[in-house]
């Protein structure tokens, strides 16, 4: 997708939303205070079910002072959505090598010359619940990616999912192609069909993947809504975006497969990891 298609993501002109993620980044940006008991995606909450928690182990709760601040990861800057500044983010170490690999993979993947990464922020204080991976700095809620030309993809399905024609059909190929490639470098990622609350970003942890490569589950309701989107809107393979992993799915998912020549196992890792590779190429592509 060149500069100037990208640029057609970056669609409608609604005022970012005052809520808790307004209030995470009040806890994020250089110079602003501390939004102490926010906790952003609580991912353990029961409205969340699908969370990491309810399978293993809870984030721990951590001072932003043992983390590190980036203003910059992969050589991009970093921006906050409300304020449209560049700033400094706390991030664990570990996850911020991850992001850097996670942007310079997609970089090279799309063609696309970031230069700069928009984002409601990293990490937040979740005392005494911790109920988010934000309070570990190991999440980051991204709005957009800001190309050298000026052009944005953007992950604000928000603003641009009243758009209608090819406006509607660039912006969903490259939120896709952004969202599978967040996929293969991390297992628990949030995209507008989760919930409301993730019509405004995409939601990247590593809870579940840990410091490896994500892995496919069936079972995982985030990723099989990213295959069946993945499938239909990249791959142009109709299929219900249910979250289940029903035959349909199944069908959909080995037409692409066949296609690239890949086994059709996604629960095979090199299979997984190919079929995001290449879809996240695709939706780079013009339509």
């Amino acid at each position: 997708m060149s500069g100037q298609r990208a640029a057609n993501t970056a669609v409608g002109s609604s005022s970012a939303v005052i809520s808790r993620r307004r209030l995470l980044g009040l806890g994020l940006t250089a110079g602003v205070g501390l939004a102490a008991g926010l906790t952003g995606c609580s991912l353990g909450s029961p409205s969340f079910p699908d969370a990491p928690n309810a399978r293993r182990g809870g984030p721990s709760c951590v001072p932003r002072s043992s983390l590190t601040n980036y203003r910059k990861l992969a050589d991009v800057s970093l921006v906050y959505e409300d304020n449209q500044r560049r700033s400094s983010f706390a991030i664990d170490p570990g996850f911020a090598d991850q992001l850097t690999a996670w942007l310079s993979d997609l970089a090279e993947l799309t063609g696309w010359s970031l230069d700069q990464v928009w984002t409601y922020g990293t990490w937040t204080s979740g005392s005494p619940e911790c109920s988010s991976w934000h309070n570990a700095g190991r999440a980051i809620d991204l709005t957009r990616l800001r190309l050298d030309s000026g052009d944005f993809v953007s992950a604000r399905y928000d603003r641009w999912r009243d758009a209608t024609g090819n406006r509607l059909t660039t912006a969903r190929r490259a939120y896709w192609a952004t969202a599978a490639s967040a996929h293969k470098h991390f297992a628990y990622v949030l995209t507008y069909l989760y919930n409301e609350q993730h019509h405004s970003h995409l939601h990247l942890d590593n809870s579940r993947s840990g410091s490896a490569l994500s892995r496919f589950n069936r079972r995982s309701r985030v990723q099989v809504q990213a295959v069946q989107a993945i499938c239909r809107y990249l791959w142009e393979i109709p299929v219900e975006l249910t979250g289940s992993w029903n035959r349909p799915t199944r069908q959909a998912a080995r037409s692409v497969l066949t296609v690239l020549g890949l086994g059709d196992d996604l629960t095979d890792q090199q299979t997984w990891t190919a079929f995001l590779t290449e879809s996240t190429r695709r939706g780079a592509e013009p339509a």
